[in-house]
């Protein structure tokens, strides 16, 4: 099944959602349809949860989703 969702009139959804086989990270500020697309199809079966990263909605492009965890950008390193 497909579902349309836009956030503010932006089709690029993946920049403010961040969605994994146990969660699924909305951006804070959007439009109620934005999130209840996501609450619609998504809560019954994994937890959706209002985010955003130092006050900033791009959660989809600032952290990385684990199976088990979220990692922030600023967390990481190479050493």
């Amino acid at each position: 099944m497909a579902v349309r969702a836009s956030f503010e009139k932006n089709n690029e959804i993946g920049c403010f959602a961040k969605l994994t086989n146990t969660y699924c990270l909305v951006a804070i500020g959007g439009s109620e349809n934005f999130y209840s697309v996501f609450e619609g199809e998504l809560s019954e079966t994994i937890p959706v949860v209002h985010a955003s990263i130092a006050g900033c909605r791009i959660i989809g492009r600032m952290c990385v989703g684990e199976y088990g965890s979220v990692t922030d950008q600023h967390c990481r390193s190479n050493s």
